[in-house]
Formats: structure tokens, sequence, C-alpha cells
């Protein structure tokens, strides 16, 4: 069963966020990479980023992410030994140092804005009130950086 749009471009989305570029995104979920790059230039993705990444919490959200893939990988190939346990260490303690500072209020609608964006697909089964939610969100969006 083919997902739908709104859920692709979700998704792809929420990938971007933390990191990833359009090319590694359209290969995880089977998209094209131009489609992604589009809907990142046109949901102003890059701006999102910079702001996720602006809060400590965006930021020691992405590196839990890293320290997970990184211990898949360590783990898959029974590689740990004293030089990666360090430095799988060193970045845990450090989302714990900045998952205790403060946050940026713009940050933090971003978070709240994918969170809601995660609930409603979880939630809600109508395509055109989450295409109209999944609008609503990147027009908000945009108002927050027009605003400064």
């Amino acid at each position: 069963m083919e997902r739908p749009l709104h859920e692709l471009k979700r998704r792809a989305r929420s990938r971007y966020l933390p990191g990833l570029e359009p090319p590694a995104i359209a290969a995880e979920l089977g998209l094209d990479a131009a489609q992604v790059a589009a809907w990142a230039a046109a949901g102003r993705w890059a701006q999102r980023r910079r702001v996720w990444f602006s809060d400590p919490r965006g930021a020691a959200a992405t590196l839990r992410e890293l320290l997970g893939r990184r211990v898949e990988e360590l783990a898959a190939g029974g590689l740990v030994g004293p030089k990666e346990a360090d430095e799988l260490a060193k970045i845990g303690a450090t989302c714990a140092r900045l998952e205790k500072e403060g946050y940026d209020l713009k940050a933090a609608a971003v978070e709240v804005c994918e969170r809601l964006a995660a609930l409603a697909a979880e939630q809600e089964t109508d395509p055109q009130r989450l295409t109209w939610l999944a609008g609503l969100l990147d027009r908000f969006f945009c108002r927050l950086v027009e605003e400064g």
C-alpha cells in the first residue's frame, strides 16, 4: 500500500531537521531526491534546521540520533573497544549537558509543530485535513521567520 504524499513529506521533513540531506532522505524513503529538495525549499526546511540546531535540545536530539546510529554500527560489527566506548561516552555526556541548558522560543515552536504533525499523522485519516494542517504549520513557521 502506498503511503499518502503528506505522510511522505512529513517523514522527509522529520529526517531533514536532524541533518540528513535530500539524497539520503530520498534513498531511505524511496523518493526522488529532486522532489525532497523541492519540498525542502518550499517549506523552508533549511531555516527550520538552523532554528533546530540553535537550540541545545535540538542539538542534543541530533547527537542522540548519531549516538544511536554509531552504537548500531559498532554492535553489528562487534567493534566496541576502548576508543569507541570513550567516543560514545563523550557523545552521551554532551547530550546530557545540552539537555540541561535553556531553549530558544522559536526552536521550541518548531519542535511543537513537528510533534503536532506526527500526532496528526497517527490520529487523522482524512488526507485533506492533514494537508490543511501541514499548510497551516508551514505558514506558521514562515510567520515566525518573518517576525524574527
